[in-house]
């Protein structure tokens, strides 16, 4: 039943974590209703992984707003976290997300910093696409910020992480391979440039139109580089039905603002004006700041070309504006301003938060309260029948234990009686048929003392009295002896094993010879007795039914045991039939064994001639336990 419940609980677990996924994934991507996916996904966080994806997601989710004040307030508590996991994965994707945040803001100094971070995570993962994308952050943002030796440096590392795997990473590999071009568009090198941006149309297929259609949009502007405006025209124009039908506003940007150069350079002044000034629409939808410097220096120069110097300054003054906010002063103070926006944003989100909190809470309570009703009653139900099941099992098990206890009782019990009544038919048997016929005999010889008148026949009667007397004396010590050995108690097993072998061997009929070995030292009153009753049970049978001429009982008393063998070399039999009969006394000697702990080995077989029967008595280690139980009554 337990695994039951462990089933039940990995399931609910599962589906919390996928329904959860469900929830980040819609949150981050979806057009709207952004808070209400990911206050429900709040609400599936169980655990600190859950939390973790959550804060992922969220701090994702911020970025693409480009929301740094809310990215920060995500980042309090979820580097921490990834700290504490060692999750160097996500935490170098965090620190990309806040380079890139500074990159578009134009703070390309703080976002130098975090890219190197991000690096410094995502090394020890050995993930070469990581490692790959990483470089290529590292080398656009060195573009930017016109270091040009290391934009190509670490686009040229960007490469060479991907660059061994033929099949794979395609992707990574052209964007290496763009970024390097574009450094050189810039460094106004049109032959490299174009170098560069061609290698990347080696890779198409497998790379189809669109993965691609930023090298061509930069080809474009590497044959305006070149002059030829032809060119020039056609791989802008091409660049621009391929993005026309994205959400990219960037990279629509860029076609126009390339466009608009071409035709600056072809003299068609007003038609440059035209796209420059849709470059400044997209510019602003993208927020990439970096964009208005190449609108703002095109418009001056146009300006100029066209004699209208009013609108070439105010141009330049735009130019200057921006180049200013890009690379001087204002960059601290919008990092400085970001803090008491971190501060606002935080007291914002949790009142917005806590207004859509309340709006479900009634219905959240409703529904966890039913839930937790169900489970409540599927698991008392569940530990109801668990219990049931338990008790019934055991009391099944108790009875048939003591129904096992009473049976084997019960059959000892009758083992002992009938051997009991056994040894009194026997007793009462010896004294009628021989106790009892000395006694009349006895009777019979007083009787002809009486009878007798001369002195000479009175001699014959009392020798004839005295021999009966002795013959009663005889029988006596006989019937004692079967009864208990006074040698046994007064000398011990060993003395009381000799006796009884001597007491066969005067028959005649057969031999017994005892081997004993350290058996000087007396064993508990229960042990001894218990152990020569077995003994002379065995060799009684042995003498009756083996048809033996010899039987040889070694006795050996080890540090730790006392060994018993009885060998004979008479028939063997089959062992089964000492379970199976109806005698007791194959019964008795089990009974006696176990007793006083006792195992037994017995080896014989019906077509062998002998049979060995051997016993094992354990001893305890200290010798003084043996005196103390000795003493017990």
């Amino acid at each position: 039943m337990k695994y039951l419940l462990f089933i039940f609980l990995l399931i609910s677990l599962s589906g919390n974590a996928q329904e959860l996924e469900v929830l980040l994934d819609s949150g981050v991507n979806s057009k709207g209703n952004h808070q209400k996916y990911f206050l429900k996904a709040k609400e599936k966080v169980k655990n600190r992984k859950d939390n973790v994806l959550y804060l992922f997601a969220l701090h994702q989710h911020y970025s693409n707003l480009r929301a740094r004040d809310s990215m920060l307030l995500v980042e309090k508590e979820l580097i921490p976290l990834l700290d504490s996991s060692s999750d160097k994965v996500r935490k170098a994707e965090v620190l990309k997300r806040i380079g890139y945040y500074y990159e578009t803001t134009g703070l390309y100094d703080q976002a130098i910093q975090y890219l190197l971070r991000s690096l410094e995570e995502i090394l020890p993962t050995k993930r070469q696409d990581l490692i790959s994308d990483t470089y290529s952050a590292l080398s656009q943002t060195h573009r930017i910020f016109h270091d040009y030796d290391k934009a190509i440096f670490y686009g040229k590392k960007a490469f060479e992480a991907v660059e061994n795997d033929k099949d794979t990473f395609q992707t990574f590999k052209a964007n290496a391979l763009n970024i390097i071009g574009a450094a050189f568009s810039e460094m106004n090198l049109p032959d490299s440039t174009l170098h560069y941006f061609r290698k990347v149309m080696d890779f198409v297929p497998p790379l189809d139109s669109m993965d691609v259609s930023g090298t061509i949009v930069n080809i474009g502007y590497g044959y305006l580089l070149k002059g030829d405006i032809e060119k020039s025209r056609i791989y802008n124009r091409a660049g621009m039905n391929l993005y026309k039908n994205t959400n990219n506003d960037y990279a629509k940007a860029a076609v126009f603002i390339n466009s608009g150069m071409t035709e600056n350079a072809a003299k068609n002044y007003n038609e440059a004006l035209i796209l420059l000034d849709s470059g400044i629409v997209y510019t602003q939808k993208s927020q990439y700041a970096e964009m208005y410097k190449w609108i703002y220096d095109e418009q001056a120069k146009i300006h100029k070309a066209t004699g209208n110097y009013a609108e070439a300054i105010t141009s330049l003054e735009n130019l200057i504006t921006i180049k200013d906010s890009l690379f001087a002063a204002d960059r601290a103070k919008v990092a400085k301003d970001l803090e008491t926006k971190f501060q606002t944003a935080l007291k914002d989100q949790q009142i917005k938060e806590s207004e859509l909190e309340l709006k479900e809470k009634e219905q959240r309570l409703q529904r966890v309260f039913i839930f937790v009703i169900l489970l409540l009653i599927i698991i008392g139900l569940l530990v109801a029948v668990h219990f049931l099941n338990k008790n019934r099992f055991q009391k099944r098990q108790e009875i048939l234990e003591k129904e096992k206890e009473i049976s084997v009782k019960e059959a000892y019990l009758h083992a002992a009686l009938e051997s009991q009544e056994t040894e009194r038919k026997r007793f009462a048997q010896d004294l009628h048929d021989g106790f009892g016929q000395l006694i009349s005999a006895l009777q019979l010889s007083i009787q002809q003392l009486k009878m007798e008148k001369e002195p000479n026949g009175k001699v014959n009667p009392e020798e004839r009295t005295e021999t009966i007397l002795k013959e009663m004396h005889t029988e006596i010590r006989n019937i004692s002896f079967n009864l208990m050995p006074a040698t046994l108690i007064q000398s011990g097993l060993k003395e009381a094993v000799m006796e009884f072998s001597g007491r066969i061997n005067a028959s005649g009929f057969i031999q017994i010879d005892v081997d004993t070995h350290g058996m000087e030292q007396r064993l508990t009153e229960t042990q001894e007795i218990s152990l020569y009753r077995v003994i002379q049970e065995w060799v009684n049978n042995v003498v009756k039914y083996a048809e033996a001429t010899s039987i040889i009982i070694q006795m050996v008393r080890h540090e730790d045991e006392v060994s018993i063998v009885i060998e004979d070399d008479g028939m063997g039999f089959d062992a089964s039939i000492l379970d199976n009969g109806k005698g007791n006394g194959w019964r008795n000697i089990q009974s006696r064994l176990q007793r006083i702990n006792a195992s037994w080995e017995l080896d014989t077989l019906p077509d062998r001639q002998g049979s060995t029967f051997i016993l094992s008595l354990p001893l305890p280690i200290f010798p003084e336990m043996i005196l103390e139980e000795k003493e017990l009554p």
